[in-house]
């Protein structure tokens, strides 16, 4: 073709295209073809509320209240409906997934006397009324259904359910549903509740670096949540319960997800381990946690106080007596709470007294027994002596010997 004949061509082409529109303009549109399926109510709310949920798994508190009003609409809508709108197999599933995120069992009794579920989803649904019920005996026999085999909403809701009754019984496997759980609902508030489930558990079984591990998994990925700070909370009780922080190496597998934390965060897990490892007589444990949470407390508040005690405590009895007399001076007894209180005084009972001797009193009764006994008994075997009679039976043996041998040396 000439190169003189395209422009013209492509002049006519674009006119061709625009006819049409420009014949319609004006006229009413014909309805936009769906490219996806009808709405269906229930599915559409309950993904409403995972949306707000993942918004308090990010920190946004409001996104609680909303949620929490949103249950109750689905609740009532859920009660009001009629036998069809059961028919689709996400509608099913959008009422359990509401059961199994707290909803009211109530909300279904309708549901349940009319036997609107095929019979292959009945025990799913009774089975998630007994969860949120707290009829767990009920729910476990019920719910033995496989995640995997479910939609992703329902089968990460159906996991962490299903963790959840076969603990007691079983912690291995609930470990398994926990990461299932996890790995079905990335980024969601299952996610983060499977996470700190799970931080209890490997807990129970005493592994402190798969505890901290999973810890800073949590840290780094919902560390904004609105649970986030009870969460810091429950990982001091879980360390302090399960005995996770009773070396420097111990702790030390905590720093990194410390690090991470806010800097109150921090402190209450630190002064938590502080404290108890002042009552174990772990000292260089106690001293090391409450130095790092001296470093972020503020000057003048009761974090600074309780720092100051759990570190006096740990290292008075190497210091210098005039030394830890001043830093208990320094430790505000009035920011301290009561049983910190009888700490303090517990522990400069002690200063006071740890370079008194005890009295002769105490030993006096002793000595008599031991020396009657030698007495008594002058063949009696050392070890059955106590250990100053033995020391003086072996004194004087040796001075006899010595005697003896400068009276041969001495002798005409």
């Amino acid at each position: 073709m000439r190169r003189w004949l395209i422009p013209p061509l492509l002049a006519l082409a674009l006119a061709a295209l625009a006819a049409p529109a420009l014949a319609g303009e004006g006229a009413s549109k014909p309805a936009p073809t769906p490219i996806i399926a009808p709405p269906t109510p229930f599915s559409d709310m309950m993904l409403e509320v995972q949306r707000l949920q993942a918004r308090m798994a990010q920190g946004d508190r409001a996104a609680y209240q909303e949620q929490r009003e949103k249950m109750r609409a689905i609740g009532a809508e859920i009660a009001a409906a009629r036998p069809d709108a059961f028919k689709l197999k996400a509608e099913r599933d959008a009422v359990v997934v509401y059961l199994l995120s707290g909803g009211q069992p109530r909300d279904i009794a309708k549901i349940l006397e009319r036997d609107d579920f095929p019979p292959a989803e009945r025990d799913l649904l009774r089975g998630a009324a007994g969860y949120t019920g707290g009829r767990e005996t009920e729910a476990e026999k019920l719910l033995s259904y496989d995640p995997r085999a479910q939609s992703l909403r329902l089968g990460s809701q159906l996991a962490y359910a299903e963790s959840v009754l076969v603990t007691p019984k079983d912690p291995r496997k609930a470990l398994d549903l926990l990461d299932l759980a996890r790995l079905l609902a990335p980024g969601t508030l299952i996610e983060e509740a499977a996470l700190r489930r799970e931080i209890l558990l490997v807990g129970d079984l005493r592994n402190p670096g798969r505890v901290a591990f999973l810890a800073r998994q949590y840290v780094e990925r919902f560390g904004k949540s609105i649970y986030a700070s009870d969460f810091v909370h429950s990982l001091a009780a879980i360390a302090i319960r399960f005995d996770l922080c009773a070396t420097l190496s111990d702790l030390g597998k905590f720093s990194a997800l410390l690090a991470l934390t806010r800097p109150e965060q921090a402190r209450t897990f630190l002064l938590a381990v502080s404290r108890d490892s002042v009552l174990r007589g772990r000292f260089d444990v106690a001293a090391k946690s409450a130095q790092e949470a001296a470093r972020t407390a503020a000057p003048g508040s009761v974090d600074e106080a309780r720092a100051r005690l759990y570190d006096v405590i740990s290292r008075f009895p190497k210091m210098a007596e005039s030394d830890a007399q001043a830093a208990f001076a320094r430790v505000a007894l009035d920011k301290l709470a009561s049983t910190d209180r009888a700490l303090y005084s517990a522990a400069t009972w002690v200063d006071a007294r740890r370079n008194d001797l005890p009295p002769l009193a105490d030993y006096e009764e002793s000595w008599r027994e031991a020396a009657v006994a030698a007495a008594r008994s002058p063949d009696l075997p050392l070890a059955k002596l106590d250990p100053v009679t033995a020391t003086i039976r072996r004194a004087d043996a040796a001075l006899n010997a010595g005697e003896a041998i400068v009276a041969k040396e001495t002798s005409p």
